[in-house]
């Protein structure tokens, strides 16, 4: 129908199932994922599940691949890039190394720059071995909700 063709228009549905929450009042869209968001928080806890702030989402330990870790309120203050990727995925590994000169030198230079990656490992020991790889900070392969939350307050599926 045509009001079911404009409503797939105005909130970009591609497929389905979709779930969408919205604001009644403005029609504003409060939460794109509502799939993961149920996935994650079945009891409604979190509810209503609007956009959090970053530094909400990423809050907690943050790892460095010396084993070092610190607190992710060290982030407050730079300018942070996201960085979504995983070890199986041959693009991302050729993007990383790319990455890893930009980032030594946006460093060197003195810039407050950080990057924070997110996996999407299958495994821990795939995660450690890719990180080995990175000079910057990771969230912690085994805290997969923040990890979630992190894929969630940007939009990432896969």
């Amino acid at each position: 129908s045509l009001l079911q063709l404009k409503l797939w228009n105005k909130y970009r549905v591609s497929n389905i199932p979709s779930l969408i929450f919205i604001d009644a009042s403005t029609g504003k869209v409060v939460c794109r994922n509502g799939l993961l968001v149920i996935r994650d928080d079945p009891e409604g806890l979190e509810f209503p599940w609007g956009p959090k702030p970053f530094s909400e989402v990423v809050a907690g330990p943050l790892l460095r691949n010396n084993g070092q870790t610190l607190d992710s309120s060290a982030l407050e203050g730079s300018h942070v890039g996201v960085y979504f990727s995983a070890h199986w995925c041959p693009p991302c590994r050729s993007l990383t190394r790319v990455l890893v000169e930009s980032y030594r030198k946006i460093k060197e230079a003195g810039q407050k720059f950080e990057i924070l990656f997110v996996s999407a490992d299958r495994s821990e020991d795939s995660f450690k071995q890719y990180f080995s790889e990175m000079p910057w900070v990771a969230v912690p392969y085994a805290d997969e909700a923040r990890r979630s939350r992190l894929n969630r307050l940007y939009g990432i599926q896969g």
